[in-house]
């Protein structure tokens, strides 16, 4: 739904976006991350017709970012900058519908198009409301009906959790999940890593300009952990399975959580992973629970970008 092959726009001293090769699929939200000054920002004007580049295209919907496509775009794109500037003496509905008629729906489409995107934002007790009373959270649902008044199939936010408190952070989040089950394409910039890690299909990650990894938070971990960190629990006291992990090759870092869960460091493959369980069993452990401790998000950034302490 989104895809840009190259796209480069250079702000001198490694400031901007450099050979940028996005891959945003249809009907998934795709969370951008990258600090302050990335080029998050700089890529989504790109994407949006507000900015070109310098070299590259971009394309949304199969349909390329260029001036005689402009109109177009619009139509397909709703786009949710970071900062929403809104009218101050307007109430909550005569700022929609200012929208609404700047997108050109008809008067009598316009009221039932209000009432849909404050039920889709969870604002509809605010329709009377006046918009300067609203407080950030509020601003920001509302930012976001608007951004989709004129129902876009792909949605595009800058930073949209910036400056809200955890609950109106969680509200935003059902939302934005809601909208993917609409069927729309959602691309999620921010710098608020665990938010993306709970909402993403996939994730690109840029730094300094440039994409350093692309794909789900699960690809990326198992690309870069080198070492498996393994929870086990068993039916009984976990002493006698720590003993015989201290054993086996490969196996450290055996730290006790509980009386019968502990954890490990296992630096073989995932594909021994199984051989290991199984030598666990036929020395009679009797395992209740094994998986993976999958990297989070934000040890994923750090590892990437060279900033992680370890």
């Amino acid at each position: 739904m989104i895809k840009t092959q190259g796209l480069t726009k250079n702000y001198g001293k490694n400031r901007g976006v450099f050979s940028l090769d996005l891959m945003v699929e249809r009907n998934t939200i795709y969370g951008f991350v990258g600090p302050n000054g990335a080029g998050k920002t700089t890529t989504i004007k790109i994407l949006c017709g507000l900015l070109k580049p310098d070299a590259g295209e971009a394309f949304i919907d199969g349909v390329k970012v260029e001036p005689k496509n402009i109109a177009r775009i619009k139509k397909t794109i709703g786009y949710m900058p970071d900062m929403t500037g809104v009218y101050e003496q307007m109430s909550v509905w005569e700022f929609l519908d200012f929208y609404g008629a700047a997108f050109k729906i008809p008067p009598k489409q316009r009221k039932k198009r209000i009432e849909e995107v404050l039920e889709t934002t969870n604002a509809m007790d605010m329709i009377d409301y006046q918009m300067t009373s609203l407080s950030r959270g509020m601003r920001q649902r509302i930012a976001l009906a608007k951004t989709i008044i004129h129902d876009p199939s792909v949605i595009i936010l800058d930073e949209p959790a910036g400056g809200l408190d955890p609950k109106a952070r969680i509200e935003m989040r059902e939302t934005i999940k809601h909208l993917r089950n609409l069927g729309k394409t959602v691309l999620l910039s921010s710098h608020i890593l665990p938010e993306l890690a709970s909402i993403c299909d996939t994730v690109g990650i840029i730094f300094k300009g440039k994409l350093l990894a692309q794909g789900s938070v699960q690809d990326i971990s198992h690309q870069l952990q080198e070492h498996l960190v393994i929870e086990m629990t068993t039916d009984s006291d976990s002493s006698e399975a720590a003993a015989l992990l201290a054993r086996i090759d490969g196996v450290d870092n055996i730290t006790p959580v509980d009386n019968s869960q502990i954890r490990f460091a296992f630096n073989g493959t995932r594909e021994q992973i199984s051989s290991l369980l199984s030598v666990l069993i036929q020395n009679g452990i009797h395992v209740r629970w094994f998986k993976e401790d999958e990297a989070n998000l934000e040890n994923v950034f750090m590892d990437i970008t060279g900033q992680s302490n370890n």
